[in-house]
């Protein structure tokens, strides 16, 4: 008879038996000496720290991906510098880029800063001189004034809740170095007060020489067009012209002082940027360097906030201690009888940590569910934020960016789950060796 009771508590690991225990423990009330108050506590603890990592790394991987495409999409991947290099070398050093694999375009650039005035206003400029096929080309400037037009063509449809471009871009550059076009960022036409057909003054402090030194040249510009390329650093600062008529303004005769190169694929602007680094004397940088601020402060700021969330899920799975301990001093009776009968402190151990892992799990469980919602509707519940609070809680002047953000990484959210399931198991595992060193008879002496 004994033998039989043994084989029946003695049973394989994890098994029936042991489920039953660890489930009939989980599901006893307080006053049957089932869960504290503090296990519940507990599991909300890890809901919410799982539901905030997932859905502030997603945040932070939008936000991330968002930045550097419109840096991507905007800027030529690879920067050469060519100043001072005479025309048909540069001619020479494009057709020979255009060939390499890899290369979208090979676009000549001249860049210049200046002060546009209009209306009573000033404000500083930078000017980027480009070929005016390139310019029609770029989706995100040409893409948004492109949206505009539709828009105004179509009045019966909703407007777009993203800010779109005016103006158009058929007529730009059609007279070379003396045209009179010029295309400027949202935010910049805003603060100067200018629309579409306005016209703007340039000046440059390093005009002509005089005998009482140089004197500013100024040209004015009629507005062409107005893009909204939904980075604040370009709408609020950029504005384009023909390349020939940028070159007459600040006086360049010769060449081209930049050489942009557009990329296949923009992640490989580094190792691009090497290749034909020791082949031209020229300085090249590509686009992650000319960038490197923001490219380092986003990991940098991403990796930070991983970890200190992971910390605060760390903290609430530590309930989880006092939560078993709580129980395993309740069932103290229940422990002493089962290593009477022929239990080992092993199944003991299994018993009480498929408790705490439970917990863990349906605290796991719920936050990532939670998280992966959030980060996939994350556009509706700002808008409802918003809507219910009467506030703008993404102000696109500070990041630089229209709307909030996310992009759901399913490796990561495995990462995560898993991360915080080892951490609610080994917290689960201190407890339950603690149970299984309990002494049956001190247990029982007072029964």
């Amino acid at each position: 008879m004994a033998a039989s009771a043994d084989k029946r508590v003695t049973e394989r690991p994890f098994g029936p038996f042991e489920r039953m225990l660890a489930m009939r423990y989980l599901g006893a009330k307080r006053e049957h000496g089932g869960l504290a108050f503090i296990s519940v506590v507990s599991v909300i603890g890890i809901t919410l720290g799982v539901w905030a990592l997932i859905l502030t790394m997603s945040i932070m991987n939008g936000f991330r991906l968002e930045l550097i495409s419109k840096i991507v999409g905007f800027e030529p991947h690879v920067f050469i510098d060519t100043r001072g290099a005479p025309a048909p070398t540069i001619e020479t050093l494009m057709a020979d880029l255009r060939s390499r694999p890899g290369v979208e375009a090979v676009e000549p650039i001249h860049e210049g800063f200046g002060l546009a005035s209009a209306y009573g206003r000033s404000q500083g400029i930078e000017i980027r001189g480009v070929r005016p096929e390139d310019l029609r080309t770029n989706k995100l400037v040409a893409g948004s004034i492109a949206d505009g037009q539709r828009a105004m063509a179509n009045p019966n449809e909703p407007w777009p809740r993203t800010p779109v471009g005016q103006g158009s871009l058929d007529r730009f550059g059609d007279e070379g170095a003396l045209s009179k076009d010029i295309v400027l960022g949202s935010s910049f036409a805003y603060s100067l007060g200018v629309g579409v057909g306005d016209r703007v003054k340039v000046t440059q402090p390093d005009g002509p020489s005089t005998p009482a030194g140089r004197s500013p040249r100024s040209i004015t510009y009629t507005v062409s067009a107005i893009y909204h390329a939904g980075n604040d650093r370009y709408d609020r600062l950029m504005g384009f012209l023909p390349i020939e008529a940028s070159k007459n303004l600040f006086g360049y005769n010769d060449g081209y002082p930049i050489v942009g190169v557009r990329l296949a694929n923009p992640n490989a602007a580094n190792d691009f940027a090497e290749s034909i680094a020791g082949n031209v004397p020229y300085r090249v940088q590509s686009w992650i360097q000319r960038s490197s601020t923001y490219v380092t402060a986003l990991e940098v700021e991403r990796n930070v906030m991983r970890l200190i969330l992971f910390i605060v899920v760390v903290i609430t799975a530590l309930n989880i201690i006092t939560g078993v301990l709580m129980l395993v001093k309740n069932k103290a009776r229940d422990i002493a009888i089962l290593r009477t009968i022929g239990a080992t402190r092993a199944g003991v151990v299994r018993i009480f940590m498929m408790t705490g892992t439970v917990l863990g799990m349906v605290g796991v469980g719920t936050g990532v569910l939670l998280g992966v919602l959030c980060a996939i509707y994350i556009a509706p519940i700002q808008h409802f934020l918003e809507w219910l609070f009467n506030v703008e809680l993404f102000p696109a002047d500070i990041y630089q960016l229209d709307s909030l953000p996310a992009k759901l990484e399913w490796g990561e959210v495995a990462w995560v789950g898993s991360m915080a399931f080892v951490v609610t198991l080994f917290m689960s595992i201190i407890p339950s060796m603690w149970a299984a060193r309990l002494n049956p008879v001190e247990a029982l002496r007072f029964e």
